[in-house]
């Protein structure tokens, strides 16, 4: 079956629900086995592919590329082919997660703090008692490493969660990846942190306005301020179709 495709600065993102893209290509490839590189990507993803010439080459040759922001959405609307539905990465991973749970899935947790990576994980097992948990690794290595990426392929996960941050796990994901014979790779970033509770979700009220980067933006002002330049930057560009 042919994606439906809509392009943003060069990336094409895949136009579905999230709905669809599970019951119709995750769950499916899951259940065959197949390799899937998932990448949820917002506007930093975005105007970061501008830049860095590599990050754009593997965003370009994932097998899903899904609109985990609202500026994504709102750019589509402008060049006037539409994005179906904003797929935020956190909430698709519960999904997978669940589902993991149901069908008695191998999972494999990679990245954060070594406390952050431990709670996130007795979290997950204390929330999905029938999952498989194969196997978890801190982020502080270089990704190169090959030790890390063999430990994992011999644990056999089906899923492969990598909280690298961007674009550090989709380049781990896009080195690594050939030496697998399965999995579903997919860069959550921050929620590792956000599933212990280090770092606090927006409230629902915030999300359903799609204001959760603004949320973001207000608790960690310094941190978060050259990230908001680049999404304002991007917005802009466009906006007046300024590639």
């Amino acid at each position: 079956m042919e994606k439906n495709l809509v392009m943003i600065m060069d990336i094409n993102f895949y136009n579905t629900t999230r709905q669809s893209l599970l019951e119709k290509d995750l769950y499916p490839r899951l259940e065959h086995g197949e390799k899937s590189f998932l990448v949820t990507a917002n506007p930093e993803f975005v105007m970061k592919s501008r830049e860095d010439a590599e990050f754009k080459a593997i965003l370009q040759s994932a097998d899903y590329v899904i609109p985990d922001g609202i500026g994504i959405v709102k750019a589509s609307n402008w060049i006037n082919d539409p994005l179906k539905e904003r797929i935020p990465g956190f909430e698709l991973m519960f999904d997978l997660l669940e589902y993991a749970d149901k069908e008695k899935l191998s999972c494999y947790f990679l990245g954060a703090k070594e406390a952050v990576n431990e709670k996130a994980v007795k979290e997950v097992e204390k929330k999905y008692p029938d999952i498989n948990i194969v196997g978890r690794h801190h982020g502080f290595f270089d990704i190169a490493d090959k030790s890390i990426a063999e430990k994992i392929r011999k644990a056999n996960p089906d899923l492969i969660f990598v909280a690298l941050g961007m674009p550090r796990q989709e380049k781990w994901i896009a080195r690594h990846m050939p030496e697998f014979d399965k999995g579903l790779f997919m860069g959550v970033g921050g929620s590792f942190d956000t599933l212990t509770g280090e770092v606090k979700r927006a409230p629902q009220f915030w999300i359903k306005l799609n204001l959760e980067w603004f949320y973001r933006f207000l608790k960690q002002p310094t941190v978060r301020f050259k990230r908001l330049l680049k999404v304002l930057e991007f917005a802009v560009r466009m906006r007046f179709k300024r590639e």
